[in-house]
């Protein structure tokens, strides 16, 4: 049987929209004139345009516009679905009261069922002891986590408050809420996000308790106060913002008054704090500011907390900012004004050289790249130049006081100071090495401005369809003014010329298949004139590893040396690249599954004459395979002085076994490591000088026995040392129905021994990721 009817819709102004009609189906329908009562039993329906409403039994009055549904209550209202044993409501909104309720607010949203809730607007819920998950396990399962809350208030498509709740692990409590808001939706909304936790580190255990706020739709603020039990309080605060189609970035400032001294720091608490800012905007006029900011209090924050820990082996973490334009159509024209701070992160913070580095504190290029502004006769104009002021952060004296009496600076090679790699000798002051050379690490006491010039003129001939040949001659001029000397310049005559060509041949298989094989023959040569330069300021040091493979390769990086120590160079390059295409069928391009490139240099220049021999290839994925070989080796000495093997391999494990299985291998070695400056962190008066060969070997491997069971280990192993540098293995484990995961750990680290603990991953709580412990909120330890 079935009635049609009239109610009135509720909207944000009363009558503005006409009455909605409604239907009713049921097996029983009853009408009692008296009572102005209609009864519904079994199966009945109630359809009113996007909402429906299912019920064993269902009674309302048209006079009091009430309404009660009994037995198997199904609502459903566009994307959201409510469930209730039991309900009362009102006939023309649906608004009501369900007991021993449920609530589906979609796929990426909260679960929620209640042993009472009021429907108190369209979207809006009053929730009374009630649990809230996103979990979707299988009827009947007990679900991996959820939030209990004895009072709530839901917003579908918003955010939920909740007051003295719990969140429930496998039923378990495990941490009290007093109150917090949460989204209910995966979209942008103010409110608490779920906590944080991490444990293991010299912080020892910390909690964070995020608060996301949506001031703007183009602005997102997220503030994490923290508590870390060695340390005490931290508070983060991170912006997230876009203007316009293209500019955006995102500034993270954290800080604390750390409770824990650093290692041999005898000044008890410190205040400690992190800037890092990234930020890309689009001007008008075609202009583009850049800025990435990295700053921080000391020289172990990147040590101790995870937001710089991208940082932990860099010696030098840069920061930079400036204001660019290209010009012509292919943006062959570029001219840029900026700055770059550098912070030395190599000693510790007591013996922190930050005040002393040189900085580039101003900068302004402008460039014309190859092929970009053709002249007379085909001639092509290039220009590198550069306008630098370097400076420290404090004048000489007070660098020198800074330094604990380091000794006197020394203008044999340049104006430094002469105090070998650290200055220290078994944990007191020297007073200086003495030798009058500079050593890599050294602190420059130089200051002043640096322009560069470097102009050239290119002309490219083409030798038929087989060959090109591009002759090249410039003029390197840098002008120096500087506080020890008025005025210095240096002039070099720079040459470079390359004759290029190419061979090509095509074998053919069965079944459409195809093999391309390229030849590339390049000699090359560069020259850049002798000149004496031990009067040049010392801004720019050369290089403190020789980069001959770099060098010999691209002729480009000898005659465009950066440095103020440029070394007189008449090298010749003999090289051979190859690659090799192949087609797996016909009418299907040809893709690049090798290449290797060969190259020998003899420097006229030079007294040894013969350089090194030089080797790069690659292999790209073939079937299971890919990898990676270069290297360098020394025929006069008979050494090898670098190399670098890499090997990836897809095991063929059964289906049965596994679903997925790798391993790969890296092989690094170098012959003469450079001394830097070192003070290892948290050891100021340490005078090691550390490994002089580098030979290391990699080892990974990653194991899927099912979608949701992953093996993962990564070894790093010094030959020369005879000693691992670092072991992790890790087993991942995600459940049935995907919304908890469960990794444990065991590592162990050279500098800080034996370590491990567990990670626990609750999934659904943000952007879905394809991969394993991807997304969600994480548990565990900050290795």
């Amino acid at each position: 049987m079935a009635i049609g009817c009239f109610a009135r819709v509720a909207s944000a102004e009363e009558g503005t929209r006409p009455d909605a009609p409604f239907e009713i189906t049921a097996d029983v329908i009853r009408y009692d004139d008296a009572l102005d009562l209609y009864v519904a039993e079994r199966h009945v329906r109630v359809v009113q345009t996007d909402r429906s409403l299912k019920a064993r039994w269902v009674a309302f009055s048209t006079t009091t516009r009430i309404g009660i549904a009994e037995g198997g209550v199904d609502l459903v209202d566009g994307a959201d679905r409510l469930q209730a044993d039991f309900m009362v409501f009102d006939i023309d909104t649906l608004q009501g009261m369900l007991f021993q309720g449920a609530l589906d607010s979609g796929n990426e949203g909260f679960r929620v069922r209640a042993k009472e809730m009021i429907r108190t607007g369209p979207d809006t819920f009053r929730v009374r002891d009630g649990f809230f998950s996103t979990c979707r396990c299988e009827p009947g399962e007990r679900l991996p986590w959820e939030i209990h809350s004895a009072d709530a208030k839901v917003e579908l498509g918003g955010h939920g408050t909740i007051t003295n709740s719990t969140f429930n692990v496998l039923g378990v409590p495990t941490l009290w809420i007093p109150w917090a808001f949460f989204p209910v939706k995966s979209e942008r909304q103010t409110g608490f996000l779920l906590p944080e936790f991490a444990f293991g580190g010299r912080g020892g255990v910390n909690f964070g308790l995020p608060f996301f706020w949506a001031p703007h739709r183009q602005l997102n603020v997220i503030f994490t106060p923290r508590y870390f039990t060695e340390r005490g309080f931290k508070q983060d605060v991170e912006f997230e913002y876009v203007f316009g189609e293209r500019s955006g970035g995102d500034l993270l400032v954290a800080g604390l008054q750390d409770q824990q001294p650093a290692p041999g720091d005898t000044r008890g608490k410190r205040e400690r704090w992190v800037v890092l800012w990234e930020h890309d905007q689009h001007l008008p006029a075609d202009l583009r500011w850049q800025t990435d900011l990295n700053l921080a209090s000391d020289n172990l924050y990147s040590d101790d907390f995870v937001e710089m820990r991208e940082f932990r082996s860099f010696r030098f973490v840069e920061s930079t900012t400036n204001l660019a334009r290209d010009f012509g159509p292919s943006g062959g024209y570029a001219a840029m004004v900026g700055a770059r701070y550098a912070d030395d992160v190599q000693g510790s913070t007591v013996d922190d050289r930050d005040e002393y580095i040189l900085q580039r504190l101003g900068e302004l290029r402008g460039d014309i790249q190859p092929g970009s502004l053709a002249g007379l006769l085909g001639l092509d104009l290039r220009l590198d130049s550069e306008l630098i002021h370097f400076r420290g952060l404090r004048t000489t004296e007070s660098e020198r006081q800074a330094m604990g009496n380091p000794g006197s600076p020394v203008r044999t090679d340049g104006r430094f100071y002469d105090v070998g790699f650290d200055g220290r000798v078994g944990g007191a002051t020297a007073d200086g090495e003495g030798d009058g050379i500079f050593q890599p690490g050294e602190p420059l006491a130089e200051r002043g401005t640096r322009i560069v010039l470097h102009p050239r003129l290119a002309r490219p001939f083409d030798l038929g369809n087989f060959a090109e040949f591009v002759p090249e001659i410039g003029w390197h001029q840098s002008l120096y003014q500087t506080n020890a000397q008025k005025f210095a310049e240096r002039g070099l005559f720079t040459g470079r010329a390359e004759l290029r060509g190419r061979l090509a041949r095509d074998y053919f298989g069965g079944g459409s298949r195809a093999l391309r094989h390229v030849i590339e023959p390049r000699l090359g040569w560069a020259l850049v004139s002798q000149r004496r330069q031990r009067g040049n300021p010392l801004f720019v040091p050369r290089a403190s590893v020789e980069q001959a493979r770099l060098r010999t390769l691209s002729l480009e990086n000898v005659t465009r040396n950066p440095s103020d120590r440029i070394e007189s160079s008449n090298q010749l390059v003999l090289a051979v690249g190859q690659r090799f295409f192949v087609r797996d069928r016909k009418g299907r391009a040809p893709r690049l599954r090798a290449d290797l490139t060969t190259a020998v240099d003899w420097d006229f220049a030079e007294e040894e004459g013969l350089g090194s021999l030089h080797l790069e290839s690659r292999i790209f994925p073939i079937g299971p395979v890919s990898s990676r070989l270069r290297g360098s080796f020394n025929p006069e000495s008979v050494a090898v002085e670098e190399g670098e093997a890499d090997l990836s391999v897809r095991l063929p494990v059964p289906k049965t076994i596994a679903r997925f299985a790798r391993i790969g291998t890296r092989y690094r070695y170098l012959r003469r490591l450079p001394r830097f400056f070192e003070s290892f962190r948290g050891d100021g008066g340490s005078s090691r000088e550390g490994d002089t060969e580098l030979s290391q070997l990699d080892l990974t491997g990653r194991i899927e026995f099912t979608a949701r069971v992953r093996l993962t280990y990564e070894s790093v192993y010094s030959i020369s040392g005879n000693e691992f540098i670092r072991n992790r293995g890790t087993v991942e484990y995600v459940s049935t129905c995907r919304c908890w995961g469960i990794g444990l750990t065991a590592i162990h680290q050279r500098a800080q021994g034996w370590g491990g603990g567990f990670t626990i991953r609750f999934l659904g709580l943000g952007d879905e990721a394809a991969g394993l412990f991807d997304s969600g909120l994480g548990l565990g330890l900050n290795l």
